[in-house]
């Protein structure tokens, strides 16, 4: 049924007068009239007595009067709930973020919830390039990673300044730079290339500008195996600071330096998105750690 018909017949059961209804509406009798016919039609049958005093329900308009106002009230609600979405006041969020965020994201998603308490969110522990993929296919809103490498759909916000840190078990003492060949004889345990090639690709630049091949001893597939294999003393690791520190009082670790050692994580999502609580959640990120 047309709601707008509804709303009519509503006010005229609420006046239980045409002239006092047509007022309220901001319409002619006249049309009111016809709006009622109409829904009288609708309905199949008359809806109100007509006679000198006033308008009162038939049997057919009592029954159709106790589901309009259910329904108006449910329709109510809907377009509430709209205005609220398209205010970026309520929806969900499905947010990656990896090791070096393993503190920064949360923190950042408890405060915004706080503001927003409607939000839906969903964390993902991602690889910052399984991030961009999920990203460019839909199938993540935004996530807390590496910059993006050459693909404009993507935009970028950074976050923190990450960096490589040397990490060795903890009875074992941290040596300069000068000294990390030595390391080679324990051998270095590595994030698998395939699961982090940002990470990789960063070790392996670091690594050139001082002449250092690391001798993997061991491949992993997540970075938390890494520092557990270090943690055992069964080798060293270049892992990022950040996440090392989440992880602290297993291990010792060292932050490097040189520009090589450093890069940006933050906020990505996709360009094209359209989502006002996204819109939110960029703004909030941008205010707090911009």
């Amino acid at each position: 049924m047309d709601l707008k018909l509804l709303r009519a017949f509503i006010q005229l059961v609420d006046t239980g007068h045409y002239g006092k209804a047509s007022a309220k509406l901001f319409v002619t009798q006249s049309t009111l009239s016809k709006q009622i016919q109409a829904l009288e039609m609708t309905a199949g049958g008359p809806l109100f007595e007509r006679g000198r005093h006033g308008a009162k329900l038939t049997a057919l308009g009592q029954l159709l009067h106790q589901e309009a106002r259910t329904l108006l009230r449910l329709s109510d609600d809907i377009d509430l709930k709209m205005q609220r979405a398209n205010a970026g006041l309520t929806g969900s969020l499905d947010i990656g973020f990896g090791i070096s965020t393993l503190v920064t994201a949360p923190q950042l998603i408890a405060g915004f919830r706080a503001s927003i308490a409607e939000s839906q969110i969903t964390l993902n522990d991602l690889p910052s390039r399984e991030q961009h993929q999920r990203l460019l296919d839909g199938r993540l809103d935004v996530g807390f990673c590496r910059a993006p490498e050459g693909d404009n759909d993507l935009a970028f916000m950074p976050v923190i300044e990450e960096r490589l840190a040397l990490v060795l078990p903890h009875e074992m003492t941290i040596p300069s730079e000068d000294l990390l060949p030595d390391l080679n004889r324990l051998g270095f345990v590595s994030l698998s290339p395939l699961r982090g090639p940002g990470l990789d690709s960063q070790i392996s630049r670091w690594c050139s500008t001082i002449g250092f091949t690391p001798r993997i001893i061991q491949y992993a597939d997540d970075i938390l195996t890494v520092h557990a294999v270090v943690a055992a003393g069964l080798g060293a690791a270049f892992l990022p600071w950040h996440g090392v520190n989440a992880l602290a009082g297993r291990t010792h670790q060292q932050p490097l330096s040189g520009p090589e050692a450093t890069w940006p994580v933050g906020l990505c999502w996709h360009r094209r998105s359209s989502s006002a609580l996204l819109s939110r959640f960029v703004d909030y990120v941008s205010k707090h750690y911009g």
